[in-house]
């Protein structure tokens, strides 16, 4: 379906308060609001292309209107829909492009948007047999982390390594398995470099490894925090 997106295309946009999608990775939606089942309709009549973007703070103030967008998202292609008698629809969306809206366009009940896509910089082949660096450390710093995890937890769990044959499908696969802040993961989205976006993952899972071991300190130390 790649094939089908280019630079300076227009598509719907959905925007949400609390979802950041990545490409590679799937979302199921559930379409209710109107504007957006019209959006769903025509999507489904075209390219099944929709453009999922974060709201910035302060939404509340303006749902029905147009909230304040962040300017980068994924755009994604509608797979196994279902459309329900009342109208509204299920389908799961497969991220397949990070872009920047150059500007609004008019004409619809739901927003869209003519768009940039953005290059992945960086980027590395996976090949079989032949062991790519970045993605051994990024392993690795995962089963430190999950080390730390107490057994029965079921956190304390490997997932499926085979996350794609480029280092940008494997990095983006492997951050939506772990628990980022909405903040965290639009700053990962908006990076295009791969390399950067591995390092911000040992980062984040270097960080999770010293507050377990601290709060292990502090609780070997102080008793009453047992």
């Amino acid at each position: 379906m790649d094939q089908q997106l280019q630079t300076g295309m227009t598509i719907p946009i959905f925007p949400l308060p609390t979802t950041v999608f990545y490409p590679g990775t799937p979302l199921p939606l559930r379409i209710f609001e109107p504007r957006y089942r019209q959006m769903t309709t025509d999507a489904l009549e075209t390219k099944r292309l929709i453009g999922m973007i974060l709201l910035k703070p302060n939404w509340q103030e303006n749902y029905f209107g147009k909230p304040q967008l962040y300017s980068i998202g994924c755009v994604g292609n509608i797979e196994k829909e279902v459309k329900h008698p009342d109208g509204k629809y299920n389908f799961t969306l497969i991220g397949l492009r990070r872009f920047r809206i150059c500007h609004e366009k008019e004409g619809k009940l739901y927003r869209q948007a003519k768009i940039d896509l953005l290059e992945e910089k960086s980027d590395q082949i996976i090949m079989e047999g032949n062991p790519n660096k970045c993605r051994e450390e990024l392993i690795e710093s995962f089963r430190q982390f999950i080390s730390f995890i107490p057994e029965g937890n079921p956190r304390k769990k490997e997932p499926n390594w085979n996350l794609g044959n480029k280092l940008s499908e494997f990095v983006d696969r492997f951050a939506y398995q772990l628990d980022l802040s909405l903040e965290q993961k639009q700053n990962f989205l908006e990076e295009q470099d791969v390399l950067k976006r591995a390092k911000f993952l040992h980062s984040f899972l270097k960080m999770k490894m010293d507050l377990i071991h601290l709060s292990k300190t502090r609780s070997a130390n102080n008793p009453r925090w047992n």
